[in-house]
């Protein structure tokens, strides 16, 4: 749902790009990592169980599914079990 106007849109343009470098960095940044903490708190209201790996992993294949194909995906969730199980191990070496 857009219910912006075009001329609001390019207000908002025009006041983001007056903005240094580092600034909008820090905006795209703080913006994105409030988009993970409302899908992480999504997620725990529907599970309020759920393990710390397997959170990740729903984050993990929410973003990156499309991309993809199953067979990637269930590689890299391997990994991400195995590197879960033995972190402690592989930080070590």
């Amino acid at each position: 749902m857009l219910d912006t106007t075009n001329e609001m849109i390019q207000k908002q343009r025009e006041i983001f790009f007056l903005k240094t470098s580092s600034e909008r960095f820090l905006i795209c940044s703080e913006t994105i990592n409030f988009g993970r903490i409302m899908l992480e708190s999504s997620i725990r209201q529907r599970e309020p169980e759920i393990s710390e790996i397997d959170l990740k992993i729903y984050i993990f294949k929410r973003y990156y599914e499309s991309i993809y194909s199953k067979e990637e995906l269930e590689k890299i969730i391997n990994s991400m079990r195995y590197y879960h199980l033995h972190r402690d191990e592989i930080l070590k070496s």
